[in-house]
């Protein structure tokens, strides 16, 4: 999650889409611009934010923390997806050779929801390298048994994710004690020097970097049939037999 936009205007943005401006839109009796002017004002952060909470279903616990519900819209979205996507990929094994998946971490692999409602969506570097240290992020079922039907049945398994390189080793520790099975590679943004399937380097934005390194995947003889990803930026760029986009209304990363 390392990089994502902070200011709870990208909330707006990203769940604005098909929004209507409530009741009172024709302000001063007979104005025509009034009335216009009023219809292009963004959604309501108030009313976003409340809308993200109810899509997953948020409740508190004993503590005052936020959790998302597994009978929200949230989680039966993501079981359709992906129960799509397991069915895709029984379907191409033993069609292609050295078969794999391509997992995102943040909002895919693990669901960060509760933590970005106690931080009411805002994006705090320092909190969040805290919420990895500490575990916090929990994993998003669906995609963990995904991820273990496809090992199971001789599918390479990597991790790609904007996650900094530092980040990397306690990410995996907390993926395995979710029950992740150990992947066949895990590729964490590089930090301090580039590897030479990146021409971009350092200054690579998501859809270099994932891209590149999709391609660096299935240089080494892999072919990815599943790129699953919660951000199109996740998924743009190839290498990839079928992308697999998971719902999140809480923030869009380009």
């Amino acid at each position: 999650m390392s990089g994502k936009w902070s200011s709870l205007v990208k909330l707006a943005a990203a769940a604005a889409i098909g929004a209507t401006v409530a009741s009172g839109a024709t302000a001063l009796a007979g104005s025509d611009d009034a009335t216009a002017a009023r219809a292009k004002e963004p959604a309501n952060i108030g009313q976003v934010k409340n809308d993200v909470k109810a899509y997953y279903g948020d409740y508190l616990d004993a503590a005052g923390k936020h959790h998302y519900s597994e009978t929200s819209q949230f989680a039966k979205d993501s079981n359709r997806v992906v129960s799509d996507a397991k069915r895709y990929l029984q379907q191409q094994l033993g069609k292609v050779e050295n078969p794999a998946i391509v997992l995102d971490v943040d909002d895919t692999s693990e669901i960060t929801f509760g933590w970005e409602a106690d931080n009411d969506f805002g994006f705090d570097p320092v909190k969040q390298q805290q919420a990895i240290d500490n575990g916090t992020f929990v994993a998003n079922k669906p995609v963990l048994e995904l991820a273990n039907w496809a090992v199971q049945h001789g599918v390479k398994l990597y991790f790609l994710t904007g996650r900094n390189e530092f980040q990397g080793p306690q990410s995996l520790k907390n993926l395995a004690n979710e029950g992740y099975p150990a992947p066949a590679g895990a590729f964490f943004k590089p930090k301090t020097t580039a590897p030479d399937y990146l021409p971009c380097g350092l200054t690579c934005n998501t859809v270099q970097y994932k891209s590149g390194t999709r391609a660096h995947i299935e240089a080494t003889g892999a072919k990815i049939v599943l790129n699953v990803g919660d951000q199109f930026s996740d998924l743009e760029g190839g290498y990839a037999l079928r992308p697999i986009k998971l719902p999140n209304p809480m923030y869009y990363l380009p």
